[in-house]
């Protein structure tokens, strides 16, 4: 089974870049310009749902930024990729990015003095030093952790974990001074100004979320340096009110720190699938559209989402199961319909899902089926003619009242040995169209189609 989730490996970010897969590099370049005008300390905040792909944004424009830089270790060849990749052009060569995981790091000891750490290991394994010798670039860094002189590059980065570095560190009465000097030293080397991507960190424990934003504006302001932090803004509030407190004004507390509020752009949902084969516009193609509107489903979302439809029943038109009649016309109605909102509803909600299935809430259902485009299939639940609204209008029902005669018949009505099926125009549902339907949406049943 193919995912659709692509994980930022430089290979996925440099190929999503050149394809513009999902429709975002206009969007990069916007950014890409607003970062280039900041001309003093500057801390933005780009907020996005988790899985709406902020990950991949914020690595492709720190990588396109180094590409520009003259001093970037990158190769010709690669920077010639990545920069052709949009339509900027002379982009600005006098910055340069570095990238910082936050989730990732939060178990260090301390979170500026990580934060160092990575950005010392970063210059050297990206950017070229000519002014200074590299023993000299580590003494510099050392000296502003107090620790030992001439520390190896994997020494520095092992020591973000050790307490006694961090507190030395913490203790220095001159901090702010040698955090300064440090960037004096680090920026005329690889250009005028640096980026700072900070990632994750709504996902970070709270102490460690709370104290890196705080370090931050203390010690490491510098009118010199933009800070980017992607998040989830919502999440991050919570996060701030599982350390304050639950009448904590997290909203009012983020505004210290933030210069500016960003929204991460929507990807460009045709592009995205034409990309992944969904541009046929199938009856089970329109029913995956309307559900990931439906519940604004993220790219993560859909990654775990689209594979999963497809393997539980893009199968049924390649066996030769017999759809000829009631009951078999049944089983295809419940593929193409029911099995991708139960697949949906499982990853959008897990209690809105048992509701639907234990025949509590028929709105899932209603949302999806009484779209124009899927009215049609209304039609063959009546008595099968060829015109829905005069069929109605005869039998005096609604759009609704169809839906919830379908949703009854699969989901609420007990059936007995005399009463086994439901009879909706060309259907026939009974006793085990319910379970039918949860067998398949497991992916364990001969429809499955696992390659």
């Amino acid at each position: 089974m193919k995912k659709n989730e692509l994980l930022p490996t430089e290979e996925n970010l440099i190929n999503s870049l050149t394809k513009d897969t999902i429709g975002r590099n206009k969007d990069i370049e916007y950014f890409l310009n607003i970062l280039k005008c900041q001309e003093s300390s500057c801390a933005l905040a780009l907020n996005g749902r988790w899985g709406t792909g902020k990950t991949f944004f914020v690595r492709q424009t720190e990588m396109y930024i180094n590409a520009s830089n003259f001093q970037s270790k990158m190769s010709d060849e690669k920077k010639s990729i990545i920069k052709n990749a949009l339509t900027i052009k002379d982009y600005t060569n006098d910055t340069f990015a570095i990238y910082y995981d936050a989730w990732k790091n939060d178990n260090d000891a301390d979170p500026i003095f990580s934060l160092i750490c990575e950005i010392t290991k970063q210059v050297d394994e990206y950017f070229s030093i000519e002014k200074f010798e590299v023993s000299d670039f580590i003494t510099l860094s050392v000296s502003i952790l107090d620790t030992i002189v001439n520390t190896s590059f994997k020494g520095l980065t092992d020591l973000k974990k050790q307490k006694d570095a961090f507190e030395k560190f913490l203790n220095q009465k001159d901090t702010e001074k040698l955090i300064s000097e440090f960037f004096s030293k680090l920026l005329p080397e690889r250009g005028n100004r640096l980026v700072i991507f900070i990632d994750e960190l709504d996902r970070c424990k709270p102490t460690y979320a709370i104290r890196l934003l705080e370090q931050i504006k203390h010690y490491m302001m510098d009118d010199r340096i933009t800070f980017v932090f992607s998040v989830n803004f919502e999440q991050l509030q919570h996060t701030i009110k599982c350390y304050y407190g639950a009448d904590f004004d997290a909203n009012r507390y983020l505004d210290r720190f933030f210069d500016l509020r960003m929204e991460l752009p929507p990807i460009d949902m045709d592009k995205y699938y034409e990309k992944i084969g969904l541009n046929q516009n199938f009856s089970i193609e329109i029913v995956i559209k309307q559900i990931i509107k439906n519940y604004n489903f993220g790219l993560r979302e859909m990654g775990r989402f689209i594979p999963q439809v497809k393997t539980a029943v893009y199968n049924i038109f390649d066996n030769d199961y017999n759809f000829l009649f009631q009951e078999g016309r049944s089983k295809e109605f419940i593929m193409i319909y029911i099995v991708p909102l139960m697949i949906g509803l499982r990853i959008a909600s897990i209690s809105v899902y048992n509701d639907f299935i234990e025949g509590k809430d028929s709105k899932p259902l209603q949302d999806l089926l009484s779209i124009s485009e899927l009215k049609p299939c209304l039609q063959d639940l009546l008595n099968g003619g060829e015109d829905l609204e005069s069929d109605m209008e005869k039998e005096c029902v609604s759009t609704q009242e169809i839906i919830d005669r379908l949703y009854d018949a699969i989901f609420k009505k007990q059936y007995s040995y005399n009463d086994y099926h439901t009879i909706l125009g060309r259907y026939a549902f009974g006793k085990g169209s319910k379970q039918f339907a949860i067998k398949v949406s497991t992916m364990m049943s001969p429809y499955t189609e696992l390659s």
